[in-house]
């Protein structure tokens, strides 16, 4: 049979947020970028990868950017527990996964996000007041941030059922996945011995 352990298998970024994780995804997917359309590989952010470099216009030439080096994918926000949140993608505003805006993390990948501030100028992070935050909208019309009280961050992030331990984290209690919370723990070990 074919030899499937010496092939090199996807990054999927860290455990307390791991990539969404499609890859090998056979042909290409268009991405707008200041009106002009760009062919990226269809499993674009399935994995930790450079998903950028030679394909995004600014990254074409001798000294690119360092953002076109680092690496990112799409991971699902309410299942990160990293330092710094996930960011709405400005690639397919309109993509959703498990019901959820498109997010994608640099930091996941090991990675310094220096792409977002200067380029992804309505992602929510960006906004620096309440007014700005709760001014953008996804192109569905829902609100695409929430205003934590200190930050701006992705609406889902606060809002959403699935991202109510995310939620906790971000109004400033401590994060505790809730498969592990104590309630969750103890049910599992009464279940066990019963």
């Amino acid at each position: 049979g074919e030899d499937m352990y010496s092939k090199v298998q996807p990054e999927l970024g860290k455990m307390g947020c791991q990539c969404i994780g499609f890859d090998n995804v056979p042909g290409e997917t268009e991405v707008v970028l200041k009106g002009k359309k760009y062919s990226y590989p269809a499993e674009i952010g399935g994995s930790c990868r450079a998903w950028d470099a030679k394909i995004h216009p600014e990254c074409e030439g001798k000294h690119p950017p360092s953002w076109c080096r680092a690496r990112w994918c799409y991971v699902d926000p309410c299942s990160c527990n990293l330092e710094t949140a996930p960011k709405v993608t400005m690639y397919f505003p309109a993509a959703t996964f498990t019901g959820k805006s498109l997010y994608y993390s640099y930091e996941t990948c090991d990675s310094k996000d220096t792409f977002t501030e200067e380029h992804n100028l309505r992602a929510c992070v960006n906004q620096e007041d309440e007014k700005e935050c709760l001014s953008l909208e996804r192109p569905d019309g829902e609100q695409k941030c929430a205003w934590t009280g200190k930050k701006c961050i992705g609406a889902e992030l606060v809002n959403h059922p699935l991202c109510e331990s995310l939620a906790s984290t971000e109004r400033g209690a401590a994060y505790q996945p809730a498969f592990l919370s104590s309630a969750s723990i103890l049910a599992t070990v009464a279940a066990f011995f019963a």
